[in-house]
């Protein structure tokens, strides 16, 4: 049997999908283009909603701390007060020695306090003492009670004085006749010296803000930051300062000083002559004026005279702010280079402390130093603090772990303002100056 009888039934079907197939052709290609664009929608869906703040923590290293001068050095005043001969009776004291208040003695007056004792002379001291009674055979037979000399001391003087302590024997022979006391002090020549501090370590904490793109690589915005480092400059050494020597001299009134005598009052004892251990006392002392002889009193000035050797330091920190703009650009989905310049400034407070002294020859051993005259301790000291400006530049790779956390690494420089502290005469210029240093931290997205 012959198929084309079928053919009237399968032509009208034929023709029917010929009639379709443009429009399914054309449906197939929007599904395409459809899903295309709906891909590409998600991934701008997906840049839509990433993190633009990026907050870094970390640790940053500078080359320097900044450079110190240190002027004016070799500066030690007078340890003790100067006090002209007008004042009268007052305790002078001075690097060698000191002259002391004098008063009555217990012995030396009655029950009402008056002087029993004859201004300029001496006056004795007696004492009841139990001795033994022997016979013709030096046997003891008994014992008797006896009044013994047992002191011979210099009277109180009105104006004199039997107070008083020399350091060296030297100060008997400086003018015969009389008693030199000295006072010395360094002044400046203006002797300097600089230190700069070597690496410096500190923390740093930063905000970068995304304002704006330029496709999916490229990016700007801006930073703001704040970062912690330290300041510390400390030298030793010695410069050459003027050497100044304040004498005053006091007269023996023609008695001879004992070379030997330097502490005053001075006594000599000796067992009483009857061997019976009984001691007695003699005082030596040669009393002095209460007050130097004005037309003596000499201040010399000897320029270079002192070595003033000492130790110099300036510590302390400073924060540093830093806001500029930004620009960012990504090698790979997660690794990207960013930078930034831009305007600094530096809140700096800092401690000058020193330390100075000197010898002189007639004191070989004693170290003549800076006194804080309010806590009486040796090394002095002042504060400051400094508003500074600059400008700052970074150098960043950072490397995004994941959405939200990253790890960054990179360089950065900084320019600052210098600033002058002092601490009495001397002066510290203290230049924070140019400084490159790495850095490096985490940063955490959102």
């Amino acid at each position: 049997m012959s198929t084309f009888p079928m053919m009237p039934r399968f032509r009208p079907v034929a023709l029917v999908l010929l009639a379709a197939l443009p429009a399914f052709l054309s449906a197939q290609e929007t599904s395409a283009k459809e899903e295309e664009r709906m891909s590409q929608l998600a991934r701008n869906d997906g840049m839509w909603y990433t993190p633009k703040t990026r907050v870094s923590v970390g640790l940053r290293i500078l080359d320097s701390g900044g450079k110190v001068s240190f002027g004016n050095l070799g500066t030690v005043p007078f340890l003790n007060e100067i006090i002209p001969a007008s004042e009268g009776a007052v305790v002078r004291s001075y690097n060698d020695g000191q002259i002391g208040l004098d008063g009555l003695r217990t012995d030396e007056v009655d029950g009402n306090g008056n002087q029993t004792s004859t201004p300029g002379g001496r006056y004795q001291v007696y004492s009841t003492v139990t001795v033994n009674v022997t016979d013709s055979n030096g046997n003891v037979i008994g014992t008797q009670d006896v009044q013994r000399l047992v002191g011979d001391y210099l009277s109180y003087t009105p104006g004199m004085t039997r107070e008083w302590d020399v350091m060296g024997q030297s100060q008997f022979l400086t003018k015969p006749g009389y008693v030199a006391f000295n006072n010395y002090a360094a002044v400046s020549d203006g002797g300097s010296l600089a230190k700069e501090q070597g690496m410096s370590g500190g923390l740093e904490l930063q905000m970068n803000r995304e304002l704006g793109s330029s496709g999916r690589y490229f990016k700007w915005g801006v930073l703001a930051g704040i970062s912690l480092n330290d300041i510390n400059s400390k030298t030793a050494g010695s410069v050459a300062s003027t050497l100044r020597t304040y004498t005053d001299y006091y007269t023996t009134n023609g008695s001879v000083l004992p070379l030997s005598q330097l502490s005053n009052p001075s006594n000599d004892t000796t067992l009483d002559s009857d061997g019976d251990g009984v001691a007695n006392t003699f005082e030596n002392t040669v009393a002095l004026p209460i007050a130097p002889d004005p037309s003596l009193t000499t201040d010399v000035l000897t320029p270079g005279g002192a070595n003033v050797t000492g130790r110099w330091q300036v510590k302390g920190a400073y924060f540093m702010f830093k806001f500029g703009p930004t620009l960012r650009t990504q090698i790979t989905d997660t690794i990207g280079i960013s930078a930034s310049v831009g305007l600094a400034g530096a809140y700096a407070g800092t401690r000058y402390t020193a330390y100075e002294s000197f010898q002189v020859a007639a004191m070989p051993n004693t170290d003549i130093e800076t006194v804080d005259s309010e806590t009486g301790d040796s090394t002095l000291s002042s504060t400051a603090t400094k508003f500074l400006t600059g400008y700052y530049a970074d150098l960043n790779l950072d490397w995004d772990v994941n959405d939200r956390f990253g790890l960054f690494g990179g360089v950065t420089a900084q320019q600052l303002d210098s600033y002058e502290q002092k601490l009495g005469d001397r002066t510290a210029d203290i230049d924070l100056g140019s400084a490159v240093g790495i850095r490096g931290g985490v940063t955490v997205r959102f």
